[in-house]
């Protein structure tokens, strides 16, 4: 009866040692996918990060070549429009001034 009671008790050792140690490979799997999906979740931030500043500056540089072009138009135009009215200030100033020599004539 001894020797049935020790098998069962050494049967139990056993299934309680496997129970452990499945329990310990078990945790050390799931630690190993949590930190593998980690990693995997933090380079795709990262590359995330890394894309959304590369948009970022490619707008930025967008926008600043697109208001240096608008800055440049707006000069050529300031530019035009000055030339126009010097013009007719010029000419206008002759025709006044021939009037007058007209009438004092």
């Amino acid at each position: 009866m001894n020797e049935i009671i020790n098998q069962i008790i050494e049967i139990d050792s056993l299934a309680f040692e496997n129970k452990t140690k499945n329990e310990n490979f078990l945790l050390k799997k799931k630690q190993e996918y949590e930190s593998t999906l980690s990693s995997y979740k933090n380079d795709k931030l990262e590359e995330a990060k890394k894309r959304a500043q590369q948009l970022a500056d490619e707008a930025d540089a967008y926008v600043a070549e697109t208001d240096k072009a608008e800055k440049e138009r707006i000069i050529k135009i300031s530019a035009d429009i000055d030339k126009n009215y010097k013009k007719a200030e010029k000419s206008l100033v002759e025709e006044i001034f021939n009037k007058l020599f007209v009438l004092e004539g």
